[in-house]
């Protein structure tokens, strides 16, 4: 009997593993031996074939769902074969164009990016996109605004450097007139900007103690800031989703009633979500989680594909796409990645633009 050297044996079984998740992935049927004999050409009769199939599922890499069934990945199945994707496709040109054009076009306020950039996500790879915004307790101030609404209201505007934006209105005892007001942001401008947000809720008050001592009104105005405006608890990431109805047509759980159910709850739910990534971001660059390597129960029946992304060497948010086990995981690794560079490139300009 001929015997067969182990790393032969084991080179043999690596393709034959590729080769069924790949065929799994594009028909969605589970594979039999003579799918892998007559349409891959290994070289191997259709016995070792089989005794092959046999060894890959007894190590957990596949299952038969039936008797007579062919066979389909197990998410340890999938593990290996993105652990073994060595040629990332790219997205193509056309694509990386589309997306650099939208994006191009709405650079102007980061939220606007932000609600782009989870739509092209969805709208390429027919999933669900996700995009978790910086987060605003963590922002540099870049300007600080304050706009005379009439009587004794206050439009506060506060833009980071990161280019989020908040408005916030506020209501004095007293009127400021329109002039006072742009002095005083002039001057909260030239001391404060440039400072963590964190740190400007703190020294808002002394520095406008500092300018105008003597007017009470200052002094009210001061308070007012420091209490509403730059109210920090209340400032958690956004999460922008789009194509969340797209999860109706994931393949591995469009027949899962309860599946389906807590999927619904995570993308409505946009706290566990904005937690969901917040875990991802902790890893930085791509990351991609099947199924029960999913920490949140709800989503072990899909695979999520993300990236962070940045302003220079500061990660300031992450995003990425919720999809089937089952989905061609070298596109939308390719796919995240692209629209993660030029996410990156447009933060850059409008950094340099402000």
């Amino acid at each position: 009997m001929r015997t067969i050297d182990p790393s032969t044996q084991e080179n043999r079984k690596r393709r034959l593993l590729q080769a069924v998740i790949y065929h799994y992935v594009r028909t969605g049927k589970p594979v039999g031996s003579h799918i892998i004999v007559d349409k891959y050409n290994f070289g191997m009769s259709s016995a070792t074939v089989r005794n092959l199939l046999v060894s890959l599922e007894k190590e957990g890499f596949l299952i038969q769902p039936h008797t007579s069934a062919g066979r389909i990945p197990t998410d340890k199945g999938y593990r290996f074969y993105v652990d073994s994707l060595l040629d990332v496709q790219s997205i193509a040109a056309t694509e990386e164009e589309k997306i650099r054009r939208e994006c191009g076009a709405r650079t102007k306020e980061l939220e606007d990016l932000m609600i782009s950039t989870s739509h092209m996500l969805s709208s390429l790879s027919h999933y669900t996109g996700l995009v978790l915004s910086p987060r605003f307790d963590k922002s540099i101030l870049r300007r600080l605004q304050l706009i005379p609404l009439g009587g004794n209201q206050v439009l506060v505007v506060v833009v980071s450097q990161t280019g989020l934006i908040r408005h916030r209105v506020v209501s004095l005892s007293h009127s400021i007139s329109a002039d006072r007001l742009g002095m005083m942001s002039h001057l909260l401008n030239e001391r404060l900007a440039g400072l963590p947000l964190a740190e400007v809720r703190t020294q808002i008050l002394h520095h406008i103690e500092a300018i105008q001592q003597e007017e009470e009104q200052s002094l009210m105005l001061a308070k007012e800031l420091a209490r509403s405006a730059f109210d920090l608890h209340a400032s958690e990431s956004q999460v922008y989703v789009d194509g969340g109805e797209n999860i109706f047509s994931f393949p591995d759980t469009s027949d899962d009633y309860q599946q389906m159910t807590g999927l619904l709850r995570i993308i409505e739910e946009k706290s566990l979500l904005t937690s969901v990534l917040e875990k991802a971001m902790k890893k930085d660059g791509l990351s991609v989680r099947i199924g029960a390597e999913n920490t949140q129960p709800e989503l072990r029946g899909i695979s999520l594909v993300s990236s962070t992304y940045k302003m220079g060497d500061n990660t300031l948010g992450v995003l990425g796409i919720l999809g089937p086990r089952r989905m061609e995981y070298g596109r939308m690794i390719a796919l995240v990645e692209g629209v993660t560079r030029i996410v990156n490139q447009m933060l850059e300009k409008m950094n340099r633009y402000e």
